[in-house]
């Protein structure tokens, strides 16, 4: 969880990105509407901080899952991970896709009636990788092979793992939360 503890690394101004990061910026700008200091954090590591950010882009956005989908398995990862970070970002842009609350909401008692039968699999799935993946509860896996085909399977597995990346990577460098998504985690 982050802490109010200073930034491990200082976030650099959009000027101070290189060419390659700036577009990073500007695509996350697009996407979330403010300057997301996690793409600017990354930027001290040139190579490795921009491959992690184009992986992570291409988690988000390649292969046949919807993006409500893949939102709702991020978020379901960001809260198991207890990032306020994440979790406020994943809240904000299902929120822009115009998600209702109480589906938002259900992402932290998927069984409760909120989610349709595939997106709770994937929910619980997501959940359940991030606490153990190696102990993922049989039921769990029946629903979860019941609703995706193999190839959805991994995009739901690469999806979900992605995110814990993102979630230790923001958690780790103290990255600061957008004072415009505070609200969204209180």
């Amino acid at each position: 969880m982050h802490s109010p503890a200073e930034p491990v690394v200082p976030i650099p101004s959009f000027e101070e990105l290189s060419p390659a990061f700036q577009a990073r910026s500007r695509q996350a700008t697009a996407r979330l509407g403010v300057t997301v200091n996690s793409v600017h954090a990354c930027a001290h590591a040139e190579e490795l901080g921009g491959a992690a950010r184009d992986f992570l882009s291409a988690a988000m956005t390649l292969g046949s899952l919807s993006r409500e989908l893949r939102l709702l398995i991020r978020l379901a990862v960001a809260n198991a991970h207890k990032c306020r970070y994440c979790t406020a970002h994943q809240r904000h842009q299902l929120i822009e896709l115009g998600v209702l609350d109480s589906k938002i909401v259900a992402v932290l008692a998927p069984d409760s009636g909120g989610l349709s039968a595939r997106e709770r699999a994937a929910v619980r799935f997501a959940q359940a990788l991030t606490i153990d993946a190696g102990a993922i509860p049989p039921a769990i896996y029946a629903d979860f092979i019941a609703e995706f085909t193999p190839q959805e399977r991994v995009e739901v597995t690469v999806v979900a793992t992605a995110m814990g990346m993102l979630n230790k990577i923001n958690d780790a460098l103290r990255v600061p939360l957008e004072s415009e998504f505070a609200e969204l985690v209180g």
